[in-house]
């Protein structure tokens, strides 16, 4: 009786453990995984929404309220988009501003596609979106991709008087993705680009003299040689037609 049931005690273990290794995950399944993963994308776009109504908006000063019930605020927000993902895949989603981790799967996707809201535009999020197997696949829980991207934040400066005319400039622009540290030094810097002394990515910009002496000795040295055998032609060329004209020179005189 004792030698039976250690038997079917042995038995009882190869009949549950035989489906544990034929659900490992083999370098085959990993590797295509590996390029479902490889697929999947993360974007952003800006778009608008009316704020208007929002709690605790304040209206402009000195409206009526005709003006008031007519008066559209539309605010600038981000959406962020995870695209390709599949029923094999799933991800982890992290920025750096509150750490917070998100997961999404196949289900939470509108073919493929995963998308949430941004409202926050006075930081820069930087978004890190890590990819893995899911429990659909004998790989489940295996990092296989990470993907990135970031939002930039809104440029207050861009709509003061300072930057009108010169919208073009790295300061100025509507969106950062640089943070302004020191306002005042920010200031200056539109002036020396209004000034000419900078150029639009705020790079100090060469005295003209300089430039061009620069570019001189540039053409000469990646063309001595040419420069050269021009040269000795020049003087040959010279020095043969005066010996001709001596010489007719001469004749006549003979």
């Amino acid at each position: 009786m004792k030698n039976f049931k250690v038997l079917a005690l042995i038995l009882f273990m190869l009949f549950v453990s035989k489906p544990v290794v034929n659900a490992a995950c083999s370098v085959e399944e990993n590797s295509k995984l590996y390029k479902e993963a490889s697929n999947v994308k993360v974007s952003y776009e800006v778009l608008q929404r009316d704020a208007s109504n929002d709690p605790g908006f304040n209206f402009p000063d000195g409206m009526t309220d005709e003006q008031i019930e007519n008066f559209t605020w539309m605010e600038d927000y981000f959406r962020i988009y995870i695209s390709n993902l599949t029923t094999n895949l799933y991800v982890e989603v992290k920025n750096n501003v509150t750490d917070e981790v998100k997961t999404y799967s196949y289900s939470d996707s509108n073919n493929g596609i995963v998308s949430f809201d941004q409202m926050d535009k006075e930081q820069i999020y930087n978004y890190t979106v890590t990819v893995y197997s899911s429990i659909n696949t004998n790989c489940e829980g295996t990092k296989l991709y990470t993907a990135y991207t970031s939002t930039p934040m809104f440029n207050y400066v861009s709509d003061e008087p300072a930057c009108e005319g010169v919208e073009e400039f790295y300061a100025c622009k509507k969106w950062l993705s640089v943070p302004i540290t020191n306002m005042e030094t920010l200031y200056d810097r539109i002036e020396k680009y209004k000034e000419g002394l900078i150029d639009k990515d705020g790079e100090e910009k060469e005295e003209p003299s300089k430039e061009e002496e620069k570019g001189f000795k540039k053409f000469v040295k990646e063309n001595k040689a040419i420069i050269i055998a021009t040269t000795v032609c020049i003087v040959a060329v010279g020095g043969l037609v005066t010996v001709i004209i001596v010489k007719k020179q001469r004749s006549k005189r003979i």
